[in-house]
């Protein structure tokens, strides 16, 4: 036997085990740290990290030392496909199998498992507990359905801490993960984000012609919407993106389908989110756009509705791809209005005429997100030029040289992109 440093590292290229063919090294990067035992109960990941310093044990093997998560590692699943840390199209019949990193023990450990039917096939809601048998093989956690799993459903699977090791820690903190089941070909059915259940795909029934599954990704650091974001920028209108779906069907077998008829995609939107704050975004200039996939460009798609009751926007496709909801900053003039008209600060009423105080002088309201106000005298000349900060400006009645203008009719002019209103304003001192 031999004893090991609690934080000991070696130089070992490659390590297999074949009496823990979960134990095994897929990847070497030459920096190993001894974080797994097999073999008797007297060692293990936590006690090698913060115990003595040596261990000793039957057997070793060893996992990077770099290893992100040395907790729930996914879905050990021989059907379907993960997209987002979600488990799509599992069968009817599967056992649902989660893998983590570490043996669990099956005489400390408490079930601590709750598993949740969220949804059925046509998108209702249900949050119904669903029972399963529950066993512990190794590092897997096993889940078998009492009954097959509903086709087309959601589920969440919740897990607590008192899932442990050998030596009874925790092997990973209380989480929740989910999982869909493959649609039936010949129903109607409703996929839906686990993390956003606005965030929809509809399929109609006998759209593909055998059971499927799609998988539904809304993650944004993928290189092909990092590139299509980066071309926006050079869009008429500067388009703000906010939102997106990457959709993918597959038959049973895992294999990319396409669909035999019209679906809908349907993204939601909240136009108070903090990171569309003081970008005048509006409802009605909301669009989905679908991603060139040859170009990595977006493409606006004509034929989307808006529901402004339940802040959705939804549009038909023929086939699926990656979309964005992208809105464009108001640049609707129409109620630009400016106040108030005649100026005339001395005359003693100032809720009529305005006053010198700051908190008066002439204001510009119900301004776009972005633009310019000009101010011109009745020959044309330019007397002022103001960028717009929406929703109102105030001009302080001077000048470009910071000197207040004379008495008399001026013209005033709003303009964002090739959109133009004008006005007059008179100045009585």
């Amino acid at each position: 036997m031999t004893a090991f440093p609690g934080a000991g590292r070696c130089e070992w290229e490659s390590l297999r085990s074949s009496d823990a063919p979960l134990a095994v090294i897929y990847a070497s990067t030459g920096d190993y740290e001894v974080a797994y035992t097999v073999g008797e109960n007297c060692a293990s990941p936590y006690e090698l990290r913060y115990g003595s310093d040596a261990i000793w044990s039957g057997y070793l093997s060893l996992i990077p030392y770099n290893l992100a998560n040395k907790g729930f590692s996914g879905f050990d699943a021989t059907t379907g496909a993960v997209a987002d840390g979600v488990l799509w199209g599992t069968a009817p019949d599967d056992a649902v199998k989660m893998l983590f990193s570490i043996d669990i023990s099956t005489t400390l450990s408490k079930p601590g498992i709750m598993v949740t039917q969220i949804a059925n096939n046509a998108g209702t809601e249900l949050n119904a507990n669903y029972p399963v048998t529950l066993t512990y093989s190794g590092q897997r956690l096993v889940l078998v359905p009492s009954e097959s799993w509903p086709k087309g459903s959601l589920f969440s699977v919740y897990y607590s801490s008192s899932i442990v090791d050998i030596n009874g820690y925790p092997v990973s903190d209380a989480t929740t993960v989910y999982f869909s089941v493959i649609m039936d070909h010949s129903e109607d059915n409703t996929a839906m984000v686990p993390s956003d259940r606005k965030v929809r795909v509809v399929i109609p029934a006998n759209a593909y012609d055998n059971d499927f599954f799609i998988t539904l990704s809304t993650g944004t650091d993928r290189p092909d919407i990092t590139a299509a974001n980066s071309k926006l920028v050079a869009s008429p209108g500067s388009p703000e993106f906010m939102s997106a779906l990457n959709i993918r069907p597959y038959d049973a077998s895992g294999i990319p389908v396409v669909s035999n008829s019209v679906c809908v995609v349907v993204l939601p939107y909240d136009l108070n989110d903090a990171r569309f704050a003081g970008k005048q975004l509006k409802a009605s200039n909301l669009s989905i756009w679908r991603m060139d996939e040859d170009r990595k460009l977006w493409v606006k798609q004509t034929g989307a509705a808006l529901n402004t009751v339940s802040r959705q926007v939804s549009l038909p496709v023929r086939s699926f791809s990656s979309y964005a909801l992208i809105g464009l900053p108001d640049i609707d003039l129409n109620p630009v209005y400016v106040f108030p008209v005649p100026f005339r600060p001395n005359a003693g009423d100032r809720d009529r005429y305005g006053s010198w105080d700051p908190a008066d002088l002439i204001t510009f309201t119900n301004l776009p997100a972005s633009g310019r106000v000009r101010i011109y005298t009745i020959s044309g000349n330019l007397v002022r030029e103001l960028a717009i900060t929406p929703p109102q400006i105030k001009w302080d009645v001077k000048n470009s040289e910071g000197e207040v203008v004379a008495s008399g009719v001026y013209i005033w002019e709003v303009t964002i992109g090739g959109n133009r209103k004008t006005g007059k304003l008179i100045v009585i001192k």
